[in-house]
């Protein structure tokens, strides 16, 4: 299928959640995909199979995943169920890591969704989105250059490294000092996955090397439209900025 992208530039801005945190404004580049419509009848039964181990593209990723995820939905209206679910999530026993696993990261797939900016620390370029069960985005880093400490108000993020290394350090609250405190620090790379819920802390990712651009790819379920982040190193737990994120272009259609 043919996929088609274009730019589009708008501002995500930092209100702050408490009086003495300073606003902060970021810009990203976000865009989205517009396909040629040429495998629209073929029916989800048809691009995933549950027992299968094959690549997936992006559009057949993309069809799978929403009903994957709603029968998890379902399936955890049981409280035994819905515990499974959580216990899973993101292990090798979880079905949505094992489909994330299976989508094909080759360049000539997620090239064509990378766009760098040299005045930013990273871009957002977001792929695909329902706008009810999940978002996926590829994340383009400068060298160098490092997310702010955040949260994750959804199920989850799962991450997959596409190009170069990436540096994940996870923090805790401390509620006896009002401050995050490490508690691992790691770096991937060749499409290694990784998982955080906010279960397991907050963190800040980014591309430890000086010289080689990064890339990663993103999977948020359920899709979000804020969330929160500690701007500087002595901020306290408590006092957040609320980050509202908006897209640069939907579609590939200027807004």
């Amino acid at each position: 299928t043919d996929h088609h992208i274009t730019p589009e530039y708008r501002r995500v801005e930092f209100s702050t959640m408490s009086s003495n945190a300073s606003s902060a404004f970021l810009m990203y580049d976000n865009v989205d995909v517009v396909t040629d419509g040429s495998d629209s009848e073929r029916s989800a039964s048809h691009c995933w199979d549950d027992h299968g181990d094959g690549l997936l593209s992006v559009n057949e990723f993309t069809r799978a995943l929403p009903r994957l995820l709603r029968e998890q939905k379902l399936r955890s209206r049981s409280a035994r169920e819905r515990e499974r679910t959580e216990r899973e999530r993101g292990t090798a026993d979880d079905p949505v890591q094992s489909l994330f696993a299976r989508l094909d990261l080759s360049p000539e797939v997620w090239k064509k969704y990378a766009m760098f900016d040299p005045s930013r620390k990273y871009t957002r370029n977001l792929i695909s989105t329902d706008d009810e069960t999940y978002t996926l985005l590829l994340l383009c880093w400068n060298e160098g250059k490092f997310s702010p400490i955040h949260d994750h108000p959804c199920d989850g993020c799962w991450l997959r490294v596409c190009q170069g290394e990436i540096q994940e350090t996870r923090y805790e609250v401390n509620e006896k000092s009002d401050s995050l405190d490490m508690i691992s620090d790691e770096s991937f790379s060749d499409s290694h996955p990784a998982f955080i819920q906010d279960s397991m802390g907050y963190h800040k990712v980014g591309n430890p090397s000086a010289t080689v651009p990064a890339v990663t790819l993103h999977l948020y379920c359920p899709p979000f439209q804020k969330c929160k982040m500690w701007l500087g190193s002595d901020t306290k737990a408590s006092e957040p900025s609320s980050a509202h994120i908006s897209n640069f272009s939907e579609y590939g259609v200027k807004s």
